[in-house]
């Protein structure tokens, strides 16, 4: 119980910013690039690559 008493207050805690701006006082919405899905893998491919590129030079040196 606990716990769940700490995960409602956590959840509280993080949503008051967004729900406190009101009126004219908020920043207007800024556009952000969009990724999709083809290229994130492309990316977590290409660092898979290079991560196991660098464990497979490491492991022959020795």
């Amino acid at each position: 119980m606990k716990k769940l008493a700490l995960a409602a207050i956590a959840a509280i805690a993080a949503a008051t910013p967004a729900l406190a701006c009101t009126g004219l006082q908020c920043p207007q919405p800024t556009a952000v690039p969009e990724i999709s899905a083809m290229h994130g893998v492309a990316a977590l491919a290409a660092l898979a690559a290079v991560v196991l590129l660098v464990w497979e030079r490491r492991r022959r040196a020795v």
